[in-house]
């Protein structure tokens, strides 16, 4: 028969030098959260690579033609029907089709409960196509949540300063949440760094 503690846990002799002690460290494990990239342009293939780097897991959404310049996304899906992934509030939407069914991407995109829809595109062409989609019927609603352009303002000019931009946001937006969120769960913890 074994020893137990006051708190009823088994004890048992150990012959490690440390005299039987362990320090177990828990570090949460939260799934990979994943961004969608429609388009094939520049901006597209490299916003697919930096985010693959930034460890989210990427679906690949393009004209079957141009799928060939993602090596290394998780998912690829030929053309812009966004309905079989099942996107959530916590997926991230990239459109940058760059004058390749435009409207199309944007739309299925839109159609989307995505917490995060960004266009690679100017202002005014933005709003043009959210005023053709509006005419399709899609809810005002879902409209609104279009950021365009996408990214932060860092004067970005190579595909790649452009991508580093959008990740930026992406990132900034994914943390606000998360820390709203552990602030909601646990009152009395500062998130602060």
């Amino acid at each position: 028969m074994s020893a137990v503690d006051i708190d009823g846990a088994e004890l048992h002799k150990s012959s490690c030098p440390s005299g039987g002690t362990v320090d177990i460290f828990v570090e949460p494990m939260r799934p990979a959260p994943r961004l969608v990239v429609c388009g094939a342009s520049p901006v597209a293939v490299a916003v697919a690579d930096l985010g693959r780097r930034l460890g989210y897991r990427i679906v690949a959404a393009a004209l079957a033609d141009d799928l060939d310049l993602y090596d290394e996304s998780d998912l690829k899906l030929s053309g812009f029907d966004l309905a079989s992934l099942g996107i959530a509030r916590d997926d991230y939407i990239v459109v940058s089709t760059q004058g390749k069914r435009d409207r199309e991407a944007l739309s299925a995109a839109l159609a989307t409960e995505a917490g995060y829809v960004a266009f690679v595109g100017s202002k005014r062409k933005a709003e043009t196509l959210k005023m053709q989609i509006a005419a399709q019927g899609l809810p005002v609603e879902r409209l609104a949540r279009l950021k365009a352009p996408a990214g932060l303002d860092i004067h970005g000019i190579e595909p790649e300063e452009i991508a580093l931009s959008i990740l930026a946001e992406i990132v900034a937006r994914r943390r606000a949440v998360l820390k709203d969120s552990d602030s909601a769960q646990n009152p009395g913890v500062s998130n602060a760094s």
